[in-house]
């Protein structure tokens, strides 16, 4: 959750870098990440990118009921902070095509559209509400 949410920050940082400043932070951020996801043993991310091929309609807000659904949720706000970021995100890329991300070096990147944030937030969700998992100390939910 602190990787997901920490991300709303760079952009004020990356605005005084110069261009190859920016992608050696991002790319730094990125390796930070996943070195942390792997060093708590987390298990392997398994990314569909084709999972997010269908973008919300753009004059709804569907994003919002999560917001409000994270808003309930019975723990100390972390469930909020990443949905608040997985918002943020989606109000900048939520109406990107599919293939806009294809330059981005990941493996399967092509596939993505802008929709990627509004599904993780979805998944999110489904995952908080499924028990009333809350966050722990650590950072993983305590019901598992």
């Amino acid at each position: 959750m602190h990787l997901v949410a920490s991300t709303l920050f760079l952009p004020s940082v990356l605005s005084y870098l110069p261009q190859s400043s920016q992608v050696m932070l991002l790319r730094s951020h990125f390796a930070s990440s996943l070195s942390w996801w792997i060093a708590r043993g987390s298990p392997r991310p398994d990314i569909n990118f084709e999972a997010s091929s269908n973008p919300p309609h753009p004059y709804r807000q569907p994003i919002l009921n999560l917001i409000q659904s994270a808003m309930l949720q019975p723990d100390d706000g972390h469930t909020f902070k990443i949905q608040r970021a997985f918002a943020h995100f989606s109000s900048l890329y939520g109406a990107r095509p599919k293939g806009y991300f294809k330059g981005t070096e990941l493996e399967g990147a092509e596939a993505l559209n802008g929709s990627l944030f509004f599904t993780a937030a979805r998944l999110n969700d489904e995952y908080m509400i499924q028990g009333a998992k809350v966050w722990d100390r650590e950072g993983a939910s305590e019901l598992d």
